[in-house]
């Protein structure tokens, strides 16, 4: 059983900072936020943001029927058992969080829980039987929750009517038997569909069981008629159910390869076998409603324009259970449906990415790069498959509520990278069936490669999803070590893209990216800062360091213990602190610059978490005319701050809208405040003139300006009417910029591959 982390062990101070970043996304921000990053540490935070101080003495008591603390805040212990239940780290977290909303509705009654924590605790209380009692207590049970439940708990005579509620007619029905459910089901006559083109279905297998026959049959019952059923083998041994298959109907044809090489290889020969004007694939575990094909194929003959359709489906268990606790709705995307219009589509893009998982999703998303959005539609209204839930599936270990594995997080990142070049017409699309090399990068997890490099002399760690934070990785690449960057996300409302430069140099293979399920040893482990340990992934971890080293940030100086623990039990040793220099590359920020650039002063700042800031920058700028004031906001947090009306001679941008380095080419002067140390070395860079309150000059010396609020309109005026002053101090900043340059950051990094002569505690 897990012991959970105190408040205490982070402070007020830090958790605050947390709360107020991730309620930015909305109230369920923070317990989002846990989920996506399935960590056991934020449970504290969300323990800490209902009013709880011991997590583990609350589990304890709710277990053992008690009340609730006084004071504890009914949404907070929702959001609560949401993350517990739906992260599944331990084995009794289900049941930990069904307590605490069994604890929730004894101590405050049914009208103050919320309606998605009525959905989960329903959900939660089906398997034990508590369900049905539940819906007749709670009144705002979720619509989608409570259908589900509905079918899940009739009884026999009225379970079929109920589920074909949740399919479009014809629904299925059930022949008799002893087998699983899913594999009885027969499916409803639909009236035929003529048409002369013929549609391809491959279905993919590997070793198949008596499930093969129930996918061939569905397909057998389309409405659509004209159809070519391609089953490819990939390798199986055994052909008693390929034979059975094969003898079902002349239009279905067997393709045996001779090795297993993936489902994405084996769909590849397929699609060289295939004979029809559209071709279309099919999970061979899974079941096709009867008017599957014809409802996606309508929009390829409706519209020339449109190459691919994509349809939705339901997750079932053999049994044909629909309820999936966490999961508020019981339709979901189902990639697998993709059909295409097979020449030009193949023409254009090739084949799919033969990796072991995710390809799916890349292919659906070049198409729409190449094509555009508009030809790859989804249609998403009507349940079009039943797809079964099983362990061997490609994504059942990589998908929980509100989380997918940190290795399809990359290959997203990786791949539409690529997408955006070939969008803009900088690389072509086409991938060949058997590529002699890759594009863009595949994790460990994902690739059907099995040689990798186990050892590294050192593996930088950190968010890397900030503009500029491949800098440090940049300043190393030209070392002579081996090297691999460990991608640890700060805990955040939303999934990002990794830096656009550092993922380039993944994809072309300049460093590798390591996940931390990885089996890798590294020599030196660097992790740039607390921030990513401080809600770490409670999975474990494959990565081992032989030294591990975490660069010293006093605004973490409270977390210090609780991140150092995460350090340890991530990759086993001892971590020591350290200061780390802050690097910036010059050449990626330089702008060409004379002189200001317009007949009033340019100034701004990139803005983050910071409300207080903007407000006061506005009480001292107010809304003149004399000034051209720009806002970069990273967080959507620039109209929050003034209420919804920022000042209407502001321009606010946000991050999507222009990148930073675009945003700082803008301005003549940069103002600065309680910047972190390293974030305004862009600026400088970039030649912006910086402007700062004095008591930052210690850390600056000439290549800002300082100036007090009061004095800022003087100093903006007189550096803006001497051109060459102000030229003059912008070559300052730039020069403070060059000077610390990446070698002074990969000098100092290699100087702690050396033996330390003792361990190095957090600054005060």
């Amino acid at each position: 059983m897990r012991t959970h982390i105190t408040p205490g062990a982070y402070g007020s101070v830090l958790l605050e900072r947390h709360l107020r970043t991730l309620r930015k996304a909305g109230p369920d921000g923070p317990a989002t936020a846990a989920l996506q990053a399935r960590s056991a540490q934020a449970r504290t935070l969300l323990a800490y943001a209902a009013g709880v101080a011991d997590l583990d003495g609350l589990l304890a008591a709710a277990r053992a029927g008690r009340a609730l603390p006084h004071g504890t805040d009914p949404w907070g212990i929702g959001e609560l058992a949401r993350a517990i239940a739906g992260q599944d780290l331990e084995p009794e977290d289900r049941a930990d969080g069904l307590a605490l909303l069994d604890a929730l509705l004894r101590t405050h009654g049914p009208g103050a829980v919320a309606p998605v924590h009525q959905g989960l605790h329903a959900q939660l209380a089906f398997p034990v039987g508590r369900a049905a009692d539940l819906l007749g207590r709670y009144p705002r049970v979720p619509r989608p929750v409570r259908e589900a439940l509905a079918v899940d708990l009739a009884e026999p005579a009225e379970w079929l009517p109920l589920f074909n509620r949740l399919l479009p007619a014809p629904g299925l029905t059930l022949a008799e038997g002893p087998e699983p459910r899913f594999d009885r089901i027969v499916s409803g006559r639909a009236a035929p569909c003529a048409d002369d083109r013929t549609i391809t279905s491959i279905v993919t297998t590997y070793r198949p069981g008596p499930a093969l026959l129930v996918t061939i049959r569905s397909l057998l019952a389309q409405s659509w008629v004209n159809q070519e059923i391609l089953i490819v083998d990939d390798g199986s041994a055994q052909t008693a159910v390929l034979d059975e298959a094969a003898g079902l109907d002349p239009r279905i044809r067997v393709l045996r390869l001779p090795v297993n090489g993936g489902t994405y290889r084996a769909r590849n020969a397929g699609l060289d076998a295939a004979t029809g004007e559209f071709v279309t694939f099919q999970d061979s575990d899974d079941w096709s409603h009867p008017l599957r094909l014809e409802r996606q194929v309508a929009p390829l003959l409706a519209d020339e324009s449109v190459v691919a359709t994509t349809s939705a489906g339901m997750r079932v268990t053999g049994d044909l259970v629909v309820t999936r606790p966490g999961y508020p709705r019981h339709r979901s995307y189902n990639l697998s449906s993709l059909m295409l219009r097979r020449a030009p589509v193949l023409e254009r893009l090739g084949y799919l990415d033969p990796i072991r998982k995710g390809a799916d999703a890349e292919y659906v998303e070049r198409a729409r790069a190449v094509f555009g959005r508009p030809a790859v539609p989804h249609l998403g209204g009507e349940t079009l498959a039943l797809i079964r839930l099983s362990g061997g599936s490609l994504s059942s270990a990589d998908m929980a509520p509100g989380w997918m594995h940190p290795a399809r997080h990359a290959y997203l990142s990786a791949f539409q990278a690529w997408h955006g070049r070939v969008a803009a017409g900088r690389e072509p699309a086409f991938r060949p069936r058997n590529p002699s090399s890759r594009v863009f990068a595949a994790p460990r997890r994902l690739s059907a490669v099995t040689a990798y490099t186990s050892r590294f002399d050192l593996v930088v760690a950190g968010d890397f999803t900030a503009p500029e934070s491949a800098g440090p990785v940049r300043a190393l690449l030209d070392r002579d070590v081996t090297m691999a960057v460990l991608h640890l996300p700060v805990l955040g409302a939303a999934a990002r893209n990794l830096d656009p430069d550092l993922q380039r140099m993944i994809n072309v293979g300049a460093v590798e990216q390591v996940m931390l399920a990885d089996p890798v040893r590294a020599g030196l482990l660097v992790v740039r800062g607390p921030a990513p340990l401080a809600f770490t992934s409670g999975l474990p971890s494959g990565v081992r360091a032989d030294r591990v080293v975490i660069g010293e940030d006093a605004a973490w100086t409270a977390a210090a213990e609780a991140c150092a623990g995460a350090a340890r039990r991530l990759f086993g040793a001892e971590p020591a602190f350290a200061p780390l220099p802050h690097t910036v590359d010059p050449r990626r920020w330089r702008a060409a610059r004379g002189e200001p650039s317009a007949d009033r002063p340019i100034l701004g700042r990139c803005t983050a978490d910071d409300p207080e800031g903007l407000r006061s920058l506005r009480g001292v700028l107010r809304d003149s005319v004399e000034f051209d004031v720009r806002i970069l906001d990273r967080t959507a947090e620039a109209r929050l701050a003034f209420g919804g009306r920022p000042p209407l001679r502001w321009l606010i941008y946000q991050e999507p809208d222009v990148s930073p380095r675009a945003f700082l080419h803008q301005l003549d002067f940069y103002l600065g405040g309680a910047d972190a140390p390293g974030e305004l070395l862009a600026p400088l860079a970039s030649g912006c003139v910086l402007l700062l309150p004095p008591d930052r000059e210690p850390e600056y010396g000439p290549a800002a300006v300082y100036c007090t609020p009061e004095d800022l309109h003087q100093t903006l005026r007189r550096l803006h009417r001497n051109p060459a002053r102000w030229s003059a101090q912008s070559a300052r900043g730039r020069d403070f910029a060059r000077r610390r340059h990446h070698g002074r950051y990969a000098d100092a990094v290699l100087a702690l591959m050396r033996p330390l002569p003792r361990q190095f505690t957090p600054s005060a």
